[in-house]
């Protein structure tokens, strides 16, 4: 019996967390033809193009289920939202019981996450999504070619790999 005690309340071995799980966008089809519907005129136009996410994050996954398009000044190598804009899209999603969860944006060319994207991103949160569309984004509402990035502190914008995205098909009501 002595034993069966001295087990039972003998030190227990520190509890080891695993890693943590890897980073999800979850997004809706609707969200992506929303997509399509914000970045129109400027890929009809040879434009960058801008729109930003709603929905929410745990920092792990992220679920987008609406896109905005915000008032901006785009080229055909670049793209500027003002403050007074981006606080428009902030109160659309505060309005809505949502979180800003991403931007979508376009280049001309292949897709990729340039210096001045990482500078210039507004909202940069554990759990924030920036994707980046080749092309102008002419492929919506197919993804193909998108470069997509989880921002997670400390170490900036990280790569996702294409299966950490899951596209749900119907819409949310």
């Amino acid at each position: 019996m002595f034993q069966a005690l001295k087990k039972l309340f003998a030190p227990k071995p520190k509890f080891k967390p695993g890693p943590p799980p890897p980073p999800r966008l979850v997004i809706t089809r609707s969200c992506i033809e929303g997509l399509g519907e914000c970045l129109a005129p400027e890929i009809e136009r040879g434009h960058e193009g801008i729109a930003y996410l709603l929905g929410q994050s745990d920092g792990t996954t992220t679920v987008a289920v609406a896109a905005v398009r915000p008032k901006a000044r785009t080229t055909r190598g670049s793209f500027a939202v003002e403050a007074p804009a981006m606080a428009r899209v902030v109160r659309a999603a505060v309005d809505r019981g949502l979180q800003v969860v991403g931007q979508v944006h376009t280049h001309p060319g292949e897709a990729y996450h340039s210096d001045g994207d990482n500078d210039g991103a507004r909202i940069a949160f554990t759990g924030y999504v920036s994707m980046v569309l080749p092309d102008y984004g002419r492929q919506l509402p197919a993804l193909t070619g998108a470069a997509t990035y989880f921002f997670q502190a400390g170490s900036r914008f990280i790569p996702m790999v294409a299966d950490a995205i899951t596209v749900i098909e119907g819409q949310v009501e």
